[in-house]
């Protein structure tokens, strides 16, 4: 039996945990330069980056009152972008079954 070598398993646990690296480097990539299939406002990106971790990852964990005091911001303003998170992805899911 072959064993796998380190770097494959690496690769594995950080696609697990969801961390990507850069190409040709070990240095991780910073959550404001992955690509994003909506447009996000500057209140979005600022959320984004005082959390460090992606608006989807985080909007979905928990109620939109828990949410909202978790990330210091109305309910309102998170239902408001989970519908404009929830549009892109179902439009870029019917793109791609055509």
């Amino acid at each position: 039996m072959v064993s796998p070598r380190p770097s494959a398993i690496r690769k594995r646990i950080l696609k697990q945990r969801g961390v990507e690296l850069k190409k040709h480097s070990r240095k991780p990539t910073h959550v404001a330069d992955l690509p994003s299939p909506y447009s996000k406002t500057k209140h979005m990106q600022l959320v984004e980056h005082q959390q460090g971790q992606r608006l989807e990852h985080l909007i979905y964990k928990g109620t939109i009152y828990v949410v909202g005091k978790r990330l210091g911001i109305s309910p309102s303003t998170v239902s408001k972008w989970r519908k404009v998170i929830d549009a892109a992805f179902f439009q870029q899911f019917n793109e791609g079954e055509k």
